[in-house]
């Protein structure tokens, strides 16, 4: 019984000492999807319309994000804006990250800042480069469009 119990906490031992193989280009595949994910919410929260629409594919549904993006630029004298990734699943040169976020919009008037926060969906394309290819969820990006003139802001 004493050396069952020696031999599972051995076993046991040794199972936690062995280091976890990762194949170094999955981890640079991963650093390289968060290195644009930042980038995205650097581009927006420093109202970088340049920077910004460099990250995007030129298809027509991007184009309407690009829109939105202006006008938020536009009406917001600071965007503050936190991204949390929660999941990353890639299937070949698709990607899909899946993260929460929460923002704070200060309107260019006097107005108080609108803040909110949600769930959303980044997809990007592409293996050495990669290039944002849509948005799902309750993306952070269209402020602007969401409010109503003269809406009180939500805070959360």
């Amino acid at each position: 019984m004493v050396w069952g119990i020696l031999g599972i906490a051995g076993l046991g031992g040794l199972a936690c000492s062995t280091p976890n193989k990762v194949n170094p280009a999955d981890a640079a595949r991963v650093r390289k999807i968060d290195a644009t994910v930042e980038r995205l919410r650097q581009a927006y929260t420093s109202k970088d319309a340049d920077a910004f629409r460099g990250l995007l594919m030129p298809t027509e549904s991007l184009r309407l994000l690009e829109t939105e993006i202006r006008r938020d630029f536009a009406a917001y004298d600071r965007i503050s804006l936190d991204f949390a990734i929660d999941r990353v699943m890639v299937e070949g040169s698709d990607v899909a990250v899946f993260f929460h976020w929460q923002g704070q919009w200060q309107p260019k008037s006097n107005e108080q800042p609108q803040k909110e926060r949600g769930h959303a969906i980044i997809r990007l394309v592409g293996d050495q480069n990669l290039a944002l290819s849509g948005v799902g969820g309750d993306a952070p990006f269209g402020m602007a469009s969401r409010r109503f003139p003269g809406e009180r802001p939500r805070g959360r």
